[in-house]
């Protein structure tokens, strides 16, 4: 039998004992180093008491501070799972925006532990200005980008779903807020409708809330198609009491594009187009352009005629 085996054997008779040994020397060690004394930072929580109720903190306050304590080994590790906190007592200062944190504000450090508390490591003090409760509602902006393919467009622009939310907080910084904007994203090669949920940015305070922290929106992706629309009427404004005006032509006609589902229920009245009659004098009274009006999201082109004339009756 070779030393190596010879070792394992006899370790493995006696390697409970060994085993026992080992634990009862660091235990040993263990009780012996936390028996010294030693200094410690640890975090403790922030309390505010005796705040009225219809106020709000205009700033945002810390929710922990570091602490710097003295102790045995054995007493920090206790205090580490004991309910300490620092409480700020408004009653007692009233008057003061910047607050400094002293020692005398901590509580509950249990007595009989042989724990002081040496210093406030931070914050040294916190701002505290108080406003009223203030709520109400704003719009939502998307910031989406939407890309589709070639051929294709976005019809209708974008939806979200709900378009407003309710923005709470001090009523000083509530009053400023316009709008909430989305995360940025961006969406490509699109071919049909499209719907996601985005995130809201956050608000700049911390003090404001939101009544979501996201949305949903929808938006109509359609391939784009053409028609050419003719014999459409132009009508003539500010025409002087009692005098009778002519446009020749009567009609034009032009092309639309646009989506192929919108292009599908377009007629001719929800194409207009207008001759000014004032503006017959900057035009010497002949070929004067019309002002062509169409649908959301359709363009057009090829307009036969682009000029009138406007004959006035007697």
């Amino acid at each position: 039998m070779n030393r190596k085996m010879t070792f394992f054997k006899n370790w493995s008779k006696h390697y409970k004992i060994k085993i026992f040994t080992l634990l009862g020397a660091v235990f040993l060690w263990f009780y012996v180093v936390t028996d010294n004394d030693f200094t410690h930072i640890q975090s403790i929580p922030l309390r505010i008491i005796n705040k009225p109720a219809d106020l709000i903190p205009v700033d945002p306050i810390p929710e922990f501070v570091e602490v710097q304590f003295r102790g045995s080994g054995k007493s920090l590790l206790r205090l580490l799972s004991h309910n300490k906190y620092l409480e700020i007592d408004l009653n007692k200062l009233q008057g003061r925006d910047e607050i400094p944190l002293t020692l005398d504000m901590i509580k509950n450090v249990p007595r009989g532990f042989g724990i002081t508390a040496l210093r406030i490591v931070k914050p040294t003090s916190v701002l505290i200005r108080l406003d009223r409760f203030s709520m109400k509602k704003v719009p939502v902006i998307p910031d989406v980008e939407l890309i589709p393919m070639d051929a294709y467009t976005v019809v209708g622009g974008i939806h979200a779903f709900p378009d407003s939310i309710t923005v709470s907080g001090p009523e000083s910084v509530i009053k400023d807020i316009r709008r909430v904007m989305t995360e940025s994203s961006q969406y490509h090669e699109l071919i049909k409708e499209i719907s996601d949920e985005v995130d809201l940015l956050s608000p700049d305070n911390k003090t404001v809330t939101y009544s979501q922290k996201s949305v949903k929106f929808e938006a109509d992706v359609q391939r784009i198609g053409e028609i050419e629309m003719t014999e459409i009427p132009v009508r003539v404004l500010h025409v002087p009491p009692g005098e009778k005006v002519i446009v020749i032509p009567s009609t034009f006609s032009l092309k639309l594009q646009g989506g192929v589902r919108v292009l599908k229920d377009i007629n001719r009245q929800d194409v207009y187009a207008t001759v000014d009659y004032k503006s017959r004098y900057r035009y010497g009274g002949r070929r004067i352009p019309a002002t062509i009006e169409v649908p959301p999201d359709i363009n057009f082109s090829d307009v036969r005629p682009k000029f009138f004339e406007l004959v006035v009756e007697k």
